[in-house]
């Protein structure tokens, strides 16, 4: 029996470990994109070359593409000096300074140490961390479509270093992104739809 037991625990574990790797992981990595945002170029895309980790998620914004921006550096956190701000209840006003006061070289502070690479308010945001462990991009689009609605498409890629650290940064980053990123569009969604 005592061998019994640790054997089906292996199995148990390696069955949850392929449901994950076939079923939950590719369903993460484009959640809310279409195959041709997965596939497309993004802004950013080159500083990080062979990625072992990328994932493109995106959503439709019932708003235009500046209000959408206003808060997407609200509640992102992409401001030089401020961390993230929390989303409040009610109807409120988008930001009005916050629309264009990211410039390239701001150091986002708040301890992500993402750079910004690339601004184009209100269309694109790349910002890249070149840590110890690792070097991460995260690119946000945003693409104007009918009826004054936003496709904000999300691009995380990630080249870890060789090593215990590098894996580990990459195995923490595979599940937390994906939270991260979805609650973040989410919320951004939200606050913007909430001023239409």
């Amino acid at each position: 029996m005592f061998m019994f037991m640790p054997r089906s625990l292996f199995r148990l574990a390696a069955g949850a470990a392929a449901g994950y790797l076939l079923a939950v992981r590719p369903w993460h990595l484009r959640w809310g994109a279409d195959d041709r945002e997965v596939h497309a170029d993004m802004p950013g895309d080159d500083l990080v070359g062979q990625p072992q980790y990328q994932a493109t998620r995106a959503i439709t914004v019932e708003a235009p593409a500046a209000t959408v921006w206003a808060w997407l550096v609200r509640l992102g956190g992409y401001q030089p000096g401020s961390p993230p701000r929390p989303a409040t209840s009610g109807h409120e006003e988008p930001p009005e300074q916050e629309r264009q006061g990211l410039k390239v070289g701001d150091v986002l502070q708040g301890g992500s140490g993402f750079v910004v690479e690339q601004a184009d308010p209100p269309q694109t945001l790349v910002m890249v961390m070149r840590g110890a462990d690792a070097t991460t991009s995260c690119s946000v689009s945003l693409r104007d479509l009918e009826d004054g609605r936003t496709r904000m498409i999300f691009r995380v890629r990630i080249r870890a270093q060789p090593g215990v650290r590098g894996t580990t940064y990459l195995a923490m980053q595979d599940v937390g992104d994906f939270l991260a990123v979805r609650r973040q569009m989410l919320t951004i969604k939200e606050r913007a739809e909430s001023v239409q």
